[in-house]
């Protein structure tokens, strides 16, 4: 298992954040993350990338 960082952008009504997750389970963990801490629907994400590691 290896630790990989996303950041996902969602939108809400009154605009968009960035979240940097970190996740053990690859993007659909890092996406499943999102949705049960945020309770947003799946329909709020609108970017999701690969964090650059240095």
């Amino acid at each position: 298992m290896k630790a990989e960082t996303f950041i996902i952008k969602l939108k809400h009504d009154t605009g968009a954040v960035r979240l940097k997750v970190v996740s053990l389970s690859g993007e659909q963990g890092a996406i499943a993350q999102v949705l049960k801490n945020e309770r947003c629907p799946e329909s709020a994400i609108s970017n999701i990338r690969k964090a650059i590691q240095q």
